[in-house]
């Protein structure tokens, strides 16, 4: 009978990675529309997969989360100091 290896044994090669250093949504970073409603919440974090031009449930497009395509509807808020 062969012994079947361990979780621990299977991977002990792979490299782990830290997926929050990962850039996700870097365009929306500055955008005027990042803010999103969930729930009667206002969340302002451009790296959630939605905001006011793809409110939830819908979701941003992945190529957006890549960096791959530029958003249409992206409006550069104005910084006030």
């Amino acid at each position: 009978m062969v012994e079947k290896e361990t979780l621990s044994e299977r991977y002990a090669g792979d490299i782990l990675t830290d997926n929050t250093k990962i850039p996700k949504y870097e365009q929306c970073k500055d955008c005027l529309f990042r803010k999103s409603e969930i729930n009667g919440v206002l969340y302002d974090n451009y790296r959630k997969s939605c905001c006011m031009m793809f409110p939830y449930p819908k979701m941003k497009p992945m190529e957006f989360y890549h960096g791959t395509a530029r958003c249409e509807f992206y409006e550069k808020e104005n910084q006030k100091k």
